[in-house]
């Protein structure tokens, strides 16, 4: 005897699955220090010139910042820090492209950006 799963639960479970994709970006402390870790990373794998880490890291910067400019977008009084998330994701993009033509220079001189912008948007947000 095969059981089955009311017809409802495949519908409740998309649209839990909908709803925790679409929950809001926290943006803290811990998150900080983990864009942080990552760009840190980053710059060490493009130092390395491993390209696939390296992609990896900048990709997973570009979902980031986007995440992070979505929710500054949403926050009043915030537009210093729309700009700042937005340039910084394009300094990740710029990794990517880099990367994509082998250009370990370029690379490392887009993160070296993107770790300025980052610090630039800290100068200003980041509370003490």
């Amino acid at each position: 005897m095969k059981l089955r799963a009311p017809a409802f639960v495949p519908a409740l479970l998309l649209g839990l699955a909908a709803s925790v994709a679409s929950a809001p970006l926290e943006i803290d402390g811990d998150l900080m220090r983990g864009i942080d870790d990552t760009a840190k990373s980053l710059d060490s794998s493009v130092a390395q010139k491993d390209g696939k880490s390296a992609a990896a890291l900048a990709r997973d910067l570009v979902d980031t910042f986007g995440q992070v400019e979505a929710h500054y977008a949403a926050t009043p009084d915030t537009a210093d820090a729309v700009g700042f998330a937005s340039k910084t994701q394009g300094y990740a993009e710029d990794v990517l492209k880099a990367l994509d033509s082998g250009n370990f220079d370029a690379a490392a001189e887009a993160v070296d950006k993107l770790t300025h912008s980052c610090k630039s948007c800290h100068d200003v947000y980041k509370k003490e």
